[in-house]
């Protein structure tokens, strides 16, 4: 029989367009195979279907799984059973796991049982991997995940730590499965501020960490020992704990007062024209209001849902795509959507 070669090009578009555990299977026919299916068909496949929802803790040790395309349904525990299929790839022993990141398809988890244990996975091609242990004896302030399939199939963890009273960087790389330490040189001088509440990685290596002190840690891993502070750009933090996301590639903040949710874009030309640092004690030169939104019309759709949820309601995540903000309590999800100014019952949280 006469052996045919396919171009790459071609076994590419068609390995693409098959089930994801398929595809995952055909890496033993050969190590070219393995490269291209690693290196390209998943990262691929990983744009064209990224998470659409986004995993939070509603307790210490219990995590949930919000889809997107809940909406008027019970969500809230474990959407189509994402947590439990999630957790099945974990080792038992370690049980609970604490959600430290996600980002771009991939999850890193950490076990609440023993520090500096962290898992990465996938839940697209069902795989977990352990990561060498880290460093002991240091206070660290959590742990985010670099990762864009655009640019590359490797990942890195980051996570910003306190030893001997010097602010540090460990950096493990998927690439070199080994952790590197970085001493900080911080603008404005001073410490990194604890601990990071949730972490958004833009493409080109900027990290923007966001912290319990208001704070936002910019720190691009192509200069691993350089990072900025920048504050948050409303005095009500931490009001309602604000959140920032990256929309259509812009960093944005969002919180919350009494009366008002409140949304800034981040000016990345500001800060990387910048000379000297951020105006650490302001730190509003960065920021430009895009939103201020009445919520006294909020009140009577959310308490007649939920009495007294109100004041308890606060921002869970800026919709990555859409002009979409989705907030939360005890019992509700709610969507609102900034071109129409509406809010709505998304789902109640079974």
């Amino acid at each position: 029989m006469e052996k045919i070669n396919l171009p790459e090009d071609l076994i590419t578009e068609i390995l693409c367009r098959l089930p994801v555990k398929s595809v995952t299977g055909f890496k033993i026919v050969s190590k070219a195979w393995s490269n291209l299916i690693s290196n390209v068909c998943i990262p691929r496949i990983l744009r064209a279907s990224p998470l659409s929802g986004f995993l939070f803790h509603s307790t210490k040790d219990c995590m949930n799984y919000f889809s997107y395309s809940d909406k008027n349904e019970g969500c809230g525990n474990d959407g189509e059973g994402f947590v439990e299929s999630l957790t099945s790839l974990l080792p038992s022993e370690y049980f609970p796991y604490k959600l430290f990141d996600s980002c771009n398809g991939l999850i890193l988890l950490g076990s609440s049982l023993c520090k500096h244990h962290y898992y990465v996975c996938n839940p697209l091609t069902k795989q977990c991997v352990a990561i060498p242990k880290a460093r002991e004896r240091v206070l660290t302030g959590g742990a985010a995940l670099a990762f864009d399939p655009r640019d590359s199939s490797h990942y890195k963890i980051i996570r910003f730590v306190r030893a001997r009273m010097v602010s540090e960087a460990e950096i493990f790389s998927s690439e070199t499965k080994t952790w590197i330490t970085c001493k900080l040189n911080l603008k404005p001088p001073g410490h990194i501020p604890f601990f990071v509440v949730r972490s958004v990685y833009s493409r080109g290596g900027i990290l923007y960490s966001i912290t319990d002190q208001g704070t936002i840690v910019c720190y691009n891993i192509e200069a691993p020992t350089e990072v900025e502070i920048v504050e948050v750009p409303d005095e009500n933090y931490p009001y309602g704990r604000g959140v920032i996301e990256l929309c259509k590639g812009v960093l944005n903040y969002a919180n919350r007062n009494e009366s008002k949710l409140l949304i800034w874009q981040f000016d990345d030309r500001h800060h990387n024209n910048s000379h000297g640092g951020s105006k650490a004690a302001g730190g509003t030169s960065f920021w430009t209001l895009k939103h201020s939104i009445c919520m006294d019309d909020w009140r009577n759709i959310i308490h007649s849902a939920a009495e007294r949820e109100f004041g308890y309601t606060r921002i869970y995540i800026i919709h990555p795509n859409s002009d979409i903000i989705f907030l939360g309590n005890r019992y509700m999800i709610y969507s609102y959507h900034l071109k129409s100014n509406k809010l709505e019952l998304f789902c109640r949280r079974s």
